[in-house]
């Protein structure tokens, strides 16, 4: 809990993005109307496009309202937003709780986070702080830090295929669509990697920070957000007759024993490959190939659910 929050009213500022998810935001106001009913002094910004909670962050500093967490309800981009926007104002010092009401939620499940008001409420009052562990990528645009997920290939390149106004609509499906539509029309580039000293000839690369991906699927099992590398799994060979194969491996739990795919414990990867073909961060596209994906050096605070062990 914040310094000297046992004393005192805690003060928050909501990130809220009304757009995540399917746009009901009653969890956010219940949650926020259960904390202002304990005394919480509490203010809210909504977002209105993508990069404004990253602004919001980066000027959290300013002003006579001194904050002891931000609470962020919106999805994993819009935690990353915050992230970002922390690290560019220097003030990973602050803490950050979540509100799981985006489209996608991988923090909030590794986290231990449930979609319920006492879930949410119990972790701010007295849940885990966890120390995260961030990943860098770095390229032409600039540097950004992600928290669970980045990819170059495959899902990338389905990503830019995702409809905003089809993801509004339905979610999960526009993703599900959009693959679909990669799958059968897109090109399946080849990529370049440097990792541990090796050049590798790859059709794809995730990059895992946490365990989970595309909802609940895992294929890095040993991935840990507080740990101080990333998984990195290699698709060698990639095209319409394998990339099948490797669906059901990351669904049913045998990718790993795909002789095509390869998982490896690294703190540092060069991809290269067609200029220009995009990076997705915590399913976004925020970069450009070519890119530098490192472990970062900060670390920022999450309030966790409590620990079962």
């Amino acid at each position: 809990m914040p310094q000297g929050s046992k004393n005192r009213p805690k003060k928050a500022l909501v990130v809220l993005n009304p757009v995540a998810g399917n746009r009901d935001q009653t969890l956010s106001n219940l949650v926020v109307h259960k904390l202002s009913s304990l005394g919480w002094e509490i203010c809210i910004r909504e977002t209105s496009g993508i990069g404004d909670a990253e602004i919001i962050a980066s000027k959290i500093s300013g002003g006579n309202f001194a904050f002891d967490l931000i609470i962020v309800s919106g999805g994993d981009g819009t935690i990353n937003e915050v992230v970002n926007g922390l690290v560019g104002g220097g003030r990973l010092d602050i803490p950050i709780g979540v509100i799981p009401a985006g489209t996608v939620n991988l923090l909030a499940s590794e986290l231990g986070l449930k979609n319920s008001v006492p879930s949410i409420v119990d972790a701010l009052l007295g849940g885990t702080k966890r120390s995260i562990s961030l990943g860098e990528v770095i390229g032409r645009d600039g540097e950004r830090v992600f928290l669970m997920t980045a990819g170059v290939g495959f899902d990338a390149n389905a990503i830019s295929r995702v409809s905003m106004s089809i993801k509004k609509l339905h979610g999960q499906t526009a993703y599900a669509l959009a693959g679909l539509m990669e799958y059968l029309l897109g090109s399946f580039p080849k990529y370049k990697v440097i990792l541990g000293g090796k050049k590798y000839a790859v059709g794809s690369v995730l990059l895992a920070n946490g365990k989970y991906y595309a909802g609940r699927m895992v294929w890095a099992p040993k991935a840990d957000i507080g740990g101080t590398s990333v998984q990195i799994g290699l698709f060698r060979t990639l095209g319409r007759l394998t990339l099948p194969i490797y669906v059901l491996g990351m669904m049913f739990g045998f990718l790993s024993k795909l002789k095509g795919f390869q998982v490896i414990d690294a703190d540092e990867i060069i991809i290269e490959g067609p200029r220009g073909q995009p990076v997705q961060i915590d399913g976004d596209l925020l970069a450009r190939l070519p890119v530098l994906i490192r472990v970062a050096r900060d670390k920022v605070n999450i309030y966790a659910a409590h620990s079962r062990e």
